[in-house]
């Protein structure tokens, strides 16, 4: 009876090893994947509860985003790395943010991302997806990365509304040269 529980118990030790060194080894791969990349080009398709919305995106590290959707609003999101600004070009609206207070920050912060996954294990690697969680300033994301490529995948978070938003990436290329007034920010009068 000792000699099976002591089999058991090494067995389920090294099993714990095994997953603690491969969760290691992914996440390495996965930094070494973001220290490299200085921008993301994407088209992507975003779900908030049953509407679907699709366009492309350029993500310029640190903190720069440019996406622009393709619905009637002909809707666009600028961070000029301190301000996010959603505009709705049909309408000649602008909605500004500070960019700390979104959940796209812990995306758009380089630095931000590359402490947090060397601090942080997966909650879930399956055949397809590597799922991290951020919990922080009220903010909940979870980040997937691709798990053959460690690419960047797609995140899902709560809109203002604390409606699910799913955000998932087609498409992706790697640094691509992004000229650095896509990320100009106009202001109302500009539009």
């Amino acid at each position: 009876m000792k000699k099976k529980s002591l089999l058991l118990f090494y067995t389920l030790f090294l099993s714990f090893l095994f997953i603690k060194l491969s969760n290691a080894e992914i996440k390495e791969e996965i930094i070494n994947k973001i220290e490299n990349t200085d921008t993301l080009t994407f088209e992507f398709k975003q779900k908030i509860d049953d509407r679907i919305e699709t366009g492309d995106c350029v993500i310029k590290y640190p903190k720069l985003l440019r996406c622009d959707y393709e619905d009637k609003y002909r809707k666009r999101l600028i961070s000029n790395g301190k301000t996010l600004a959603v505009i709705q070009r049909k309408y000649k609206k602008i909605f500004y943010y500070p960019l700390k207070t979104t959940p796209l920050y812990f995306i758009l912060d380089k630095e931000y991302l590359l402490n947090f996954l060397s601090k942080n294990d997966p909650i879930l690697i399956d055949d397809i997806l590597i799922k991290f969680i951020i919990k922080e300033n009220n903010n909940l994301l979870e980040i997937f990365f691709e798990k053959n490529s460690k690419n960047l995948k797609g995140w899902k978070t709560k809109d203002i509304y604390k409606k699910d938003v799913e955000f998932l990436i087609m498409n992706l290329e790697t640094n691509m040269p992004a000229n650095k007034k896509l990320f100009k920010i106009p202001f109302d009068g500009d539009l």
